[in-house]
């Protein structure tokens, strides 16, 4: 299948999903995210601000603080066209952003060489480390040179046999789903 191919059929999967899966499903995600020794080693964690039908991730943010963890999330630079990582806290005040993503009012920018570990959200995702995103080429940059891990968020039915992949696109370390977790080949 082509990546158009792909994101218009799991678009559709995700269209039929109910907010009581969903929230189910998102909280073992997190209960599987929380078990791997990459994410208790980390001292600064960059999560996302979920859109519709993607891992929601709200409950780690308190959790991470509780744990003494730095997080971070991807804000737009409407200037240079690219994301960014600003840091949030239990203080933190958000607007809607870019995508209708929320994002920090005042936000304090993160370098990416002070994070240790990305969750990288992501359309389809293949035991490789393949993944495909949504089209943008936002979290490929963010990859661009990332010297931490980057760990897939997904749930099980975004994980197919294979993704189309092109020299650009970044692979991820680590696939975590609401059924497993997959340490992945890294072969692109």
């Amino acid at each position: 299948m082509s990546k158009e191919q792909i994101r218009r059929e799991i678009a559709d999967k995700r269209e039929t999903l109910d907010r009581p899966w969903l929230e189910t499903a998102s909280d073992r995600v997190v209960e599987n995210f929380q078990t791997m020794d990459v994410f208790r080693s980390s001292a600064t964690i960059a999560l996302y601000m979920a859109l519709g039908g993607e891992v929601n991730l709200d409950v780690l943010f308190p959790l991470c603080w509780k744990l003494g963890k730095r997080t971070c999330i991807p804000i737009f630079n409407s200037t240079s066209k690219i994301y960014e990582m600003a840091e949030v806290s239990e203080e933190t005040e958000y607007r809607t952003g870019h995508y209708g993503i929320r994002e920090p009012l005042s936000p304090i920018l993160c370098s990416m060489d002070s994070i240790d570990l990305i969750a990288v959200p992501g359309v389809a995702f293949d035991r490789k480390g393949g993944r495909l995103g949504r089209g943008g080429g936002y979290y490929d940059r963010l990859l661009e040179g990332f010297g931490g891990d980057s760990v897939a968020v997904t749930f099980d039915f975004q994980i197919l046999p294979q993704i189309p992949c092109e020299a650009h696109d970044k692979p991820v370390d680590s696939i975590v789903s609401e059924i497993e977790i997959i340490n992945v080949l890294n072969e692109y």
